[in-house]
């Protein structure tokens, strides 16, 4: 006698559950998840329009849920500008390390848009200006990533380099130095926010504006005879 056919199927590790029910995610799935929605919502609205209702609707669960992640909506909000931010800039992997000071520097600040174009990135900064009042804490946490991250990335860095000899900068003066480097490469953001169409949209306009940084800033502090 034939066997009647069992109501489960496998998953990817083999084992067995019910045939049709939902695949159960862990906690950082479900958080990139609700912050991968939390940002394509703030790119579309702003802060002031986003409402929880609308994360867990994009997210496809439900608001108890969202309040078991994060405490409140602005702290849900943050976190997504957060990792957006963080996202624009990244560290040096151990091979990258033998590199020379300037391809440090490059890879170092080199904008990452494979997550969010630059377009986004005003977006989100005029919305949380607009916002600052508002959601104080979401403001100053996003003014602590992106550039501010890429400053401290380079801090660290530039100390380095210090005590190679690759650089004639005193300790106290790299914080400075870093900070001045990323506005060189970054620029000025506030004819960006009140003009579109002086973004750097272009990679090769981006990199060239680097590059050209990183050489008048060395220029500027390399050991004078070397």
């Amino acid at each position: 006698m034939t066997e009647a056919p069992r109501n489960t199927d496998r998953n990817d590790q083999g084992k067995l559950r019910k045939r049709g029910r939902p695949v159960q995610m862990c906690q950082a799935e479900r958080e990139a998840l609700v912050l991968d929605c939390a940002i394509a919502l703030l790119s579309e609205k702003g802060p002031e329009d986003v409402t929880m209702d609308d994360i867990a609707q994009r997210a496809g669960m439900s608001k108890r849920t969202l309040y078991a992640l994060y405490r409140s909506r602005e702290e849900l909000l943050g976190a997504g500008l957060a990792r957006m931010s963080r996202a624009l800039f990244r560290p040096l992997r151990p091979d990258e390390r033998n590199a020379s000071l300037e391809e440090r520097l490059r890879i170092l600040l080199t904008f990452n848009v494979k997550r969010e174009p630059p377009d986004v990135a005003i977006e989100m900064l005029r919305a949380v200006i607009a916002e600052a009042r508002n959601y104080p804490e979401m403001a100053l946490g996003l003014s602590r990533m992106g550039p501010g991250q890429a400053a401290e990335l380079l801090r660290a860095e530039l100390l380095q380099a210090a005590e190679a000899g690759e650089i004639d900068l005193a300790p106290e003066e790299i914080p400075a130095a870093a900070e001045l480097l990323v506005d060189m490469v970054v620029g000025n953001t506030i004819p960006c926010l009140l003009d579109p169409d002086r973004i750097l949209r272009k990679p090769e306009e981006r990199e060239a504006r680097r590059d050209r940084a990183i050489e008048i800033f060395l220029n500027g502090v390399r050991p004078r005879g070397k």
